[in-house]
């Protein structure tokens, strides 16, 4: 018996390592600017991950690897993590469905969310373009296309603002307007313009020299492990499930039947399960402004709301999540609860089982988290030679929060030039 309660506990411990707080490290240092650092703790990270966590360990890296202008490395982290995604959309493993719905939702491999996907052949088009590998920009941009075809299609006219990736669309219609395809470009710039008022150009016209800068502003929500209390009871021959969510002020409710043998107290019982609350993180960035050649060119414009569609996907999600949660519940009440005799021996070991289960639950806190809150755009024409370009960040009262790294841009083979800014 002391070394069942040994197990239960050393699973306790376990449990408490989520995906969020294994990150928490190699998030700081990323936004904190120190890539390097970044980087190393990811490497470590990479190595020891299991399967399940792997691919989605290789986006984190693969976007420190952007943001510090590794391109090369950039490609390879995020084209293997797409691959797997890509392999395990259409498939389901038994095994993994029952693991996630007997013992915990991480139990399976991640799978990624449809917006992720898209920003996968965002920052490879970014990458590539950055590398000067302009071709295999325009196929990355092809791909990135079937994308948006694939995940935003089906959405209805109420959820599309919400979920469609403006960025995504700017992207393939500057791809489109730099290769000359000039009615393609009108056509994202249409979709964009739909999603985010005023951030398209007002003509098309790839013969104009432009300078385009995209830059990504504060962090995006995260999922943090948080413990729901509620309360079961019997009615009639059902099992019936009262909680509170965190932001709800009504109390949630679920109901599940078939359960005429399972003996409750009158007063019912108290349960608890892990739950992942979406976590908005701290907005510092009220507006920025573009400095070319050490002069204010003028106030960058919203182009990607990414906070609100990470939790418009979360709010579309929460449903099976509560599922999952509600089906372990039941399964830890009958535990503990209908084969829980402690005068005898089979009864105990389920007794031992239920409190398992109860360490072995824990919430599913796995997300890309090195996305921005925010992307936002300039565009402006410009001289044929080189300027030196850098975005200022301005709190809410005007005062100046930092600067981003400075770049400079040098005519090339387009006349469109592209920087990314982070």
């Amino acid at each position: 018996m002391k070394k069942a309660f040994l197990a239960a506990a050393v699973l306790l411990a376990v449990a408490c390592a989520t995906y969020t707080s294994r990150m928490e490290l190699s998030r700081e240092l990323y936004y904190d600017g120190r890539y390097d650092d970044a980087r190393a703790n990811l490497d470590k990270l990479v190595k020891n991950a299991s399967g399940k966590n792997r691919y989605l360990l290789l986006l984190e890296r693969g976007k420190v690897n952007l943001a510090a202008g590794a391109y090369d490395s950039a490609i390879v982290d995020l084209q293997e993590a797409e691959r797997r995604f890509l392999e395990i959309e259409a498939t389901v493993s038994i095994a993994e469905v029952f693991g996630e719905m007997l013992v915990n939702p991480t139990m399976g491999e991640y799978q990624s969310e449809p917006h992720e996907k898209i920003m996968i052949s965002s920052y490879l088009l970014i990458a590539y373009w950055l590398k000067g590998d302009r071709e295999g920009a325009f196929v990355e941009r092809n791909r990135l296309v079937e994308r948006l075809k694939q995940y935003t299609e089906g959405l209805s006219e109420k959820d599309r603002p919400a979920l469609d990736v403006p960025f995504a669309h700017y992207l393939a219609a500057l791809m489109y307007e730099i290769e000359g395809r000039e009615d393609d470009a009108r056509i994202e710039y249409d979709a964009l313009e739909h999603l985010a008022p005023g951030a398209a150009p007002q003509a098309v016209n790839p013969r104009t020299r432009e300078l385009i800068v995209f830059t990504e502003v504060d962090r995006a929500p995260v999922l943090v492990s948080t413990e729901i209390r509620g309360y079961l009871q019997k009615d009639g021959g059902s099992l019936v499930g009262f909680f509170n969510l965190p932001g709800n002020e009504a109390p949630q409710m679920f109901m599940l039947p078939g359960l005429d043998n399972l003996n409750l107290d009158k007063s019912g019982v108290l349960f608890t399960f892990a739950f992942p609350q979406c976590v908005k993180q701290p907005r510092m960035v009220h507006h920025c402004k573009l400095v070319v050649d050490g002069m204010e060119a003028g106030e960058m414009l919203p182009l990607d709301n990414l906070e609100g569609t990470i939790c418009a996907a979360y709010e579309q999600s929460l449903g099976a999540t509560l599922l999952k949660a509600a089906f372990r519940t039941y399964i830890k009440t009958v535990a503990q609860t209908k084969l829980s005799k402690k005068d005898d021996a089979g009864g105990v070991a389920f007794d031992v089982l239920g409190k398992m289960m109860s360490a072995f639950d824990r919430a599913d806190t796995r997300a890309w988290q090195t996305l921005p809150a925010e992307i936002r755009v300039f565009r402006m024409e410009c001289n044929p030679g080189s300027s030196e370009v850098f975005v200022r960040y301005y709190d809410d009262r005007g005062d100046v929060l930092g600067v981003s790294n400075g770049v400079v841009v040098s005519p090339g083979r387009s006349n469109k030039s592209i920087v990314f800014l982070i």
